[in-house]
């Protein structure tokens, strides 16, 4: 684990599962534009929430019919923690990629704020299932948490990555020590 201190927030990098964390008020995971379950992190934070979360889902997306690249919404979480915050991440190709993950990034720490939580969890928003490389991925997402925490933030205290394999953890670790200085 690494970690930095912006203002009064942790800002903090680590390897684990994120369906086994429970310290946290609000995880983040990926979604599509439709909040349907796909990708392996997504079915199995569904899975573990309860089918609750999914009947959240479908009722948004019957109200507002997709959720466009870059934004983001919260549900309840379910069995699993006490909000979920589904954000529509880029693919690559789609031009703009950088851009749409600090975009989303910050949606998604406005909504966390809004909602009152104190601590958030993100994965590497868009590798995953949508092959965003792990080096643009932290060069989007870390400099934008900095941001929005000197810039905004309210009530979070602690903003986490979550990275299952130790080469993403690497390229988050660069970024995140060029923060600190």
């Amino acid at each position: 684990m690494d970690q930095i201190m912006i203002n009064n927030s942790i800002v903090e990098i680590f390897i684990g599962d994120l369906t086994n964390i429970e310290q946290y008020d609000a995880i983040v995971i990926p979604t599509n534009s439709r909040l349907l379950p796909s990708g392996d992190l997504r079915c199995k934070v569904l899975r573990k929430a309860g089918t609750q979360v999914q009947v959240e889902c479908n009722q948004i997306i019957n109200k507002i019919i997709q959720i466009p690249v870059g934004k983001s919404i919260v549900t309840s979480g379910g069995n699993f923690i006490n909000y979920i915050i589904h954000t529509n991440g880029p693919r690559p190709g789609q031009g703009n990629e950088g851009k749409k993950l600090m975009l989303a990034t910050w949606n998604s720490l406005i909504l966390a704020d809004e909602i009152g939580v104190v601590s958030v969890v993100f994965p590497p928003i868009s590798i995953e299932m949508r092959g965003i490389t792990s080096k643009l991925c932290a060069e989007a997402m870390l400099p934008t948490i900095k941001k929005y925490i000197v810039e905004k933030n309210q009530n979070l205290r602690n903003i986490s990555v979550c990275l299952e394999i130790e080469t993403d953890y690497k390229e988050f670790e660069k970024v995140l020590q060029g923060l600190s200085g």
